[in-house]
């Protein structure tokens, strides 16, 4: 699985490695102002890779797939591991948690805005009053791949046009489970997922932390992040 961070999350050759940087600088900040208050639930936490950067911190992840958290009980042994879907709202204990991550874009897992709501919900019961979650979001307005080339030249067979440079326009999440044909979703505007949050929280801002990737921070009481959002500021002409 190591192999695989250094692919997917780590990944010199690609904007990766900055993105998890920087996402490990928001947790060490949201975690440190909690002190040795903190108690953290990571969902989903897949293998545990960011739960395995903080073993002094009270925390737990849940997670759908049994395969994740195998792994995940490796990195992190004696620590809460849950299994089960994140719509499961039973699964947590109402007010258990003063700080959730939701990493890996796996909100575009849910089936449709309506779960991905569920999921929220189920981060305002898990959470204290006083708790802050944490949520990297896909925004296809700021696709980091866009009119780059994607593929060899195209033939179009009706009318034997070659088209030279394919170019990346949109950003859409792909899945397929076992015995299905998969899914398709593009991801949803990042203003609705705000107005989704709002709904729930009464601080709710989003942050550019690496160029082109960003993160909904949301508080259930009015505070503002800008301790946070500082570590990030760049050139407005870049």
């Amino acid at each position: 699985m190591q192999d695989k961070n250094k692919t997917f999350l780590t990944n010199i050759h690609s904007g990766s490695k900055t993105k998890t940087k920087d996402e490990l600088k928001i947790l060490t900040q949201l975690l440190s102002e909690k002190g040795e208050a903190a108690r953290w639930l990571d969902v989903p936490c897949s293998t545990g890779y960011y739960l395995g950067h903080f073993p002094e911190v009270e925390r737990a992840g849940l997670d759908i797939s049994e395969d994740m958290l195998n792994i995940a009980s490796k990195k992190n042994p004696k620590i809460r591991l849950i299994l089960g879907n994140f719509r499961n709202k039973s699964l947590v204990g109402k007010e258990e948690w003063n700080i959730i991550s939701s990493m890996w874009y796996a909100y575009l897992f849910a089936e449709s805005i309506s779960e991905i709501e569920i999921l929220i919900e189920n981060i305002v019961y898990w959470l204290t009053d006083e708790g802050v979650c944490f949520m990297p979001v896909c925004d296809d307005r700021k696709n980091p791949y866009k009119n780059q080339v994607s593929a060899s030249p195209i033939a179009n067979d009706n009318t034997s046009t070659y088209v030279e440079k394919p170019l990346v326009t949109g950003m859409v999440w792909s899945w397929t489970e076992a015995n299905s044909e998969g899914c398709d979703i593009p991801p949803p505007p990042i203003k609705y997922i705000v107005e989704l949050f709002q709904k729930h929280f009464k601080t709710v801002e989003i942050i550019e932390y690496t160029k082109d990737f960003w993160g909904i921070l949301a508080s259930k009481k009015e505070r503002n992040f800008d301790n946070i959002k500082s570590q990030f500021k760049r050139d407005t002409n870049e």
